[in-house]
């Protein structure tokens, strides 16, 4: 089953006035997809994404988790085992004596017995490139910034969630740490048939990894639909302050110069495929 948001809206209530930022959303989220949500700053990105395991409840409308109600806070428990929340630097969520307490923690308030919370722990930080051997008893304040980032994720991943939220997750980083952390996830998402839900400001990395992108603009729902599709309406995306990839902005550049490049280049692997043809011809 998918997670349903059914005419979703929610108000930040500040005393006598009220501040509308999601306004009447409805959209389906797939089994095993990877959807990323894209908006300027303020659009209510972040807003969205935590009411997918109720840390925030609808002021109006439902959002359905496998079936399960968020607002019904007796079926909260088990709607953020199925749902992981990864936060905008996700480090900070550390706190343990050590790596492995850490990565162990969401398991064990799960009541796993101690076997199972061991084998989960050693298998996810296993899937993020972290050595039992040579991490597990390491303070996690002691780990690298990249190290870090991993450990917080592996914590997310020792729950086995359906569903990895992630709110800019590389945010900080640098273009190789980057390309490990999307690697990474794409490879969870084939191994475990997750789905990744992933909050980005980087348009090169949802255009290269999506299935689908979710647009939104003051609070609304503005395009959900592939790169490709989204990536065409180059004069709406800027109207909302947002970028094109940069193999969109070269096929336009090429495009004003008579080349009939496609208006569907979204990626790097796009638009060398679109240039060795032309060499070819």
């Amino acid at each position: 089953m998918p997670i349903v948001i059914d005419h979703l809206c929610h108000t930040y209530f500040d005393g006598a006035t009220s501040n509308p930022v999601l306004k009447d959303i409805s959209l389906e989220i797939r089994e095993g997809e990877f959807l990323s949500i894209i908006g300027h700053t303020g659009c209510g990105k972040t807003t969205l994404v935590q009411h997918l395991n109720g840390l925030l409840l609808p002021t109006s409308g439902k959002v359905l988790v496998d079936g399960l109600d968020t607002a019904d806070k007796k079926l909260r428990p088990a709607i953020r085992t199925l749902v992981g929340m990864v936060f905008q630097y996700p480090e900070y969520q550390l706190f343990a004596d050590t790596v492995r307490e850490d990565v162990g923690f969401g398991p064990k308030n799960m009541k796993l017995s101690e076997e199972v919370i061991a084998l989960r722990v050693s298998e996810a930080m296993a899937m993020v490139g972290l050595s039992m051997d040579k991490f597990g008893e390491k303070s996690p304040f002691e780990l690298s910034g990249g190290e870090k980032r991993r450990a917080a994720l592996a914590g997310i991943l020792a729950m086995r969630p359906k569903y990895l939220v992630l709110d800019e997750p590389m945010a900080g980083l640098d273009p190789q740490g980057r390309q490990s952390i999307l690697a990474m996830l794409e490879k969870l998402r084939q191994d475990t048939g997750c789905s990744i839900i992933m909050v980005s400001h980087s348009m090169e990395d949802v255009a290269r990894h999506a299935d689908r992108i979710l647009v939104m603009d003051h609070g609304e729902v503005k395009y959900l639909d592939t790169p490709k599709s989204v990536f065409s309406h180059s004069e709406e995306l800027a109207g909302m302050g947002l970028s094109l990839p940069a193999p969109c902005r070269v096929a336009a550049l090429l495009r004003k110069q008579g080349v009939d490049a496609p208006g569907d280049i979204c990626t790097r692997d796009d638009l060398e495929a679109y240039l060795l043809r032309r060499l070819k011809a």
